[in-house]
């Protein structure tokens, strides 16, 4: 938490100083920070925290966009146009410590969360169902099965609200309810996996907390007994969960309609609409 608290409090540090500079600046008659470049740095501060892409680039990277924006801004602009070089430099070095501070931050708390998640998941060898590594895995599943001939299923599993909220509700207080979440699917994703085999593979939809199992070399009979398994699992980590589950090719032969006819099962179990559609369109490209 220490690592977390050291760019939280200087970016405040930082936005406080700039503050502080510019006022002192207008009262002693010369030019303010622009209001624009408060808000480049803002965003710059803002964007690796949203997207996951920007947080992977390196920080000079980001700084140089900034400092590109801003020359941009220098030349364009005529409020910018015939600024002091006191006010120059103060704004180009508020902006690159505002991306440094901002990028650091986003990368800590990246840390933080998969850290959590390594200690909370263990073995459970989840992957992001929405991911490409994901969708390539499971095209290379379904064609090894249409050209062999040979079964697979697949396993939705979904915990049941209720259950979901009693579990976050006794987490630690002290953490954030989002984290708290994280740790129960968490919890429930590794419940599961202790029940498959080495050849089922397990993906997680971290929007909804639902959880899939392809299991390739698995027909319906067996597929039966790996839900059970589950569902006993997901029982006793104290997450009850329902089970859907759909095989090729006596269901569906595509992995659009294997996700499809699982849900339909599960939605005929707990009287609820499916809601992945979006996510199985990825794999039917």
């Amino acid at each position: 938490m220490t690592q977390l608290r050291r760019p939280l409090l200087a970016l405040v540090a930082l936005f406080t100083a700039a503050i502080t500079i510019d006022r002192i600046g207008v009262e002693s008659g010369t030019e303010a920070v622009s209001s624009t470049v408060y808000a480049l740095a803002a965003l710059a501060v803002a964007a690796p925290l949203a997207l996951a892409s920007l947080r992977r680039t390196r920080p000079w990277m980001a700084a140089t966009v900034a400092v590109s924006s801003y020359a941009t801004l220098l030349v364009t602009s005529s409020h910018f146009r015939n600024r002091s070089i006191y006010v120059i430099v103060t704004e180009l070095v508020f902006l690159v410590l505002a991306v440094r501070l901002g990028h650091h931050l986003a990368r800590t708390l990246a840390r933080f969360d998969d850290t959590l998640g390594v200690i909370v998941f263990g073995d459970a060898r989840t992957r992001d169902i929405e991911s490409p590594e994901a969708a390539q895995t499971i095209h290379d599943e379904i064609a090894r099965s249409r050209r062999h001939g040979r079964p697979l299923s697949l396993t939705v599993l979904t915990p049941l609200p209720t259950s979901v909220e009693t579990a976050v509700d006794n987490a630690a207080i002290d953490v954030d309810r989002a984290v708290r979440r994280r740790y129960v699917y968490g919890k429930l994703a590794r419940a599961v996996s202790e029940q498959l085999r080495r050849s089922d593979l397990l993906f997680e939809h971290r929007a909804s907390g639902r959880l899939f199992v392809l299991s390739p070399e698995t027909d319906p009979d067996g597929n039966t007994l790996l839900v059970k398994r589950v569902t006993e699992a997901a029982a006793i980590a104290g997450i009850p969960a329902d089970a859907g589950s759909a095989s090729f090719p006596d269901d569906a032969i595509a992995f659009e309609s294997l996700v499809a006819a699982a849900e339909a099962d599960l939605a005929a179990q707990v009287d609820r609409t499916p809601h992945l559609r979006a996510v199985v369109r990825e794999f039917s490209r």
